[in-house]
Order: C-alpha cells, then sequence, then structure tokens
C-alpha cells in the first residue's frame, strides 16, 4: 500500500470495470487485454483473475475504485527458472494514466517478488506500439534484451513483441 493505490486480490464485482477494459479497443492493441461481448464473460474472467495466485487489482486508496491490474505470472522452461524468475502483466485505466500509479502498483509488486518471494529475476513484454509501458519499465530499471514476430513463429499471432529484464540486483541498486 502506498498513500494513493493498494493492490488486492480480484473479486466477482470487478466484472463492470473488466467489461469496460474488454470492450475497449486502446486495451486490446496496446495491452492485448482480452474482448469481452457481456458482462457473463467479465464476470468468469473476473473468476479466473481471482483464482491466479499473483494476480492484483490496483485501487485508489481514497474511493477503492479499481483503476487497474499488475500480475506475476511463472516464466521458465525447467525447475530452476520456475522458480526464479517470473513475468510482469500490468493494465492501467487510461482515465489515470501518466500521474504515476503504474510505477507504484509496479513497485510495490517487485518489493513483494524480490523480496518475499525470492525472485531472481522478471520479465516483461510489450507491444512493439506501446511505447508508454516500454518507457515506464525502462523507468523502473528494466533492459531491453530481444524482441519476437510471433506471426513467424504461429499464424494465430500477428504482432512483434519485445522483452525486457529486471534483475534483483538491479532493483535493489535502483531503489
Amino acid at each position: 500500500m502506498t498513500a494513493r493505490i493498494y493492490l488486492r486480490p480480484f473479486k466477482a464485482e470487478d466484472a463492470t470495470t473488466l467489461l469496460k477494459w474488454g470492450q475497449d479497443k486502446y486495451y486490446h492493441q496496446l495491452a492485448g487485454f482480452d474482448h469481452y461481448q457481456n458482462l457473463t464473460q467479465a464476470e468468469i474472467a473476473a473468476g479466473q483473475y481471482a483464482a491466479r495466485k499473483y494476480s492484483y487489482g490496483v485501487c485508489l486508496e481514497k474511493t477503492h475504485k479499481l483503476i487497474g491490474l499488475v500480475e506475476l505470472y511463472d516464466r521458465g522452461t525447467n525447475e530452476a527458472e520456475l522458480l526464479t524468475s517470473k513475468e510482469v502483466g500490468f493494465l492501467l485505466d487510461k482515465e489515470f494514466s501518466g500521474h504515476g500509479y503504474m510505477t507504484e502498483a509496479l513497485t510495490l509488486l517487485f518489493n513483494f517478488a524480490f523480496g518475499k518471494l525470492k525472485q531472481e529475476q522478471i520479465w516483461a513484454g510489450t507491444f512493439t506500439n506501446n511505447e508508454r509501458s516500454q518507457r515506464l519499465l525502462r523507468n523502473l530499471g528494466f533492459k531491453f534484451i530481444y524482441a519476437v514476430d510471433l506471426s513467424k513463429i504461429s499464424n494465430l499471432f500477428s504482432y512483434e513483441e519485445k522483452y525486457y529484464l529486471l534483475k534483483r540486483a538491479d532493483w535493489t541498486n535502483l531503489n
């Protein structure tokens, strides 16, 4: 928790906010957020977010309004990597963009990941056109590592992603 925001597990009543995001092309184009056609789909999604171990809603301290989400996912191909490495996902409601809320939310999440979970590294992937998220990641100490054109791997995908890495030592030095 900071003076302005806190993180909390998802709840069923978050479905209306997820539906709002899920019906806005902005979130699909910049973050790959799922499209929801109706409240039932958003309710299922709220349940899925609630079931994920390290998935949190970002809420304003004063009003308790849900303004974003942050998540840690497993990343790796073997047991050692899965134990020490995570990937982060994040989304902020565009109405709250540019005020430092996501910086605060990710700082809380990374302090938890590197402190309590003892992670050694956190990865982040962004669409190539999402320059705002790339700038945020660099400001938080992430380093660009590689880009992947996923359309060359599978015709299920039609986009390229840039991948960034934050190591525990870099986070510790930054903070």
